[in-house]
């Protein structure tokens, strides 16, 4: 079969065989894989460059995601799934994993400081979204024994966004779900919720 080579937008190149489009690559990548035009290849030939580039594709488009922000192993494969490279997600993500490039152990010390940082998260959450994002329940054993979860993180919490639920037995209800969904457990809440009413109350008797 004959190799004929077209350009397209950009730095892509249109790679037609026998006169039919075959597939669309970067022009860095031709030159790497030594193409041009007039070139003669066999079947075999051409289910390998086929591969070859279906690997290169999801290969830069994992590049790309990682650019924008670190992801889990697994989250990395499914939104290559998403994205139509399906075939090669597998493939492309652990050659950028043997670069050092995706480490579900760094990613997981990352992203649970972000949700206790700025989601004000308790452990389970930390754990189940840690889970959510197909990290292994060793590294999420480690890293949440080596997170912080100060008890004045809790108190700080109910008193910026629930302090006003405390006045009656409803709004305490209220709060104590609310903060079961961001993963504290009941002990944390109740203890949390009584250092700040028993505050309140010695508070108001030494006035």
């Amino acid at each position: 079969m004959l190799l004929t080579l077209k350009n397209g937008k950009s730095d892509k190149v249109h790679l037609h065989t026998d006169g039919e489009y075959f597939l669309t690559v970067d022009s860095a990548y031709v030159a790497e894989l030594g193409l041009y035009n007039g070139m003669t290849v066999t079947e075999s030939e051409l289910d390998e460059l086929k591969v070859s580039i279906g690997i290169r594709r999801a290969y830069n488009k994992a590049v790309d995601l990682l650019s924008r922000r670190d992801h889990s192993k697994k989250e990395l494969i499914e939104k290559l799934k998403q994205k139509g490279h399906g075939e090669y997600a597998l493939n492309a993500v652990e050659k950028l994993e043997n670069y050092g490039y995706i480490d579900d152990r760094r990613f997981a010390f990352i992203y649970a400081e972000e949700l206790i940082r700025l989601k004000s998260y308790g452990k389970k959450r930390v754990e189940q979204e840690l889970y959510r994002k197909g990290v292994d329940r060793d590294i999420i054993s480690e890293v949440i024994s080596g997170c912080e979860f100060p008890c004045e993180r809790l108190t700080e919490l109910i008193e910026r966004k629930y302090y006003r639920y405390l006045c009656d037995e409803k709004g305490v209800n209220k709060t104590v779900n609310a903060l079961l969904r961001l993963g504290y457990s009941y002990c944390e809440i109740r203890d949390a919720v009584k250092g700040i009413t028993d505050r309140e109350e010695y508070g108001s008797a030494d006035e």
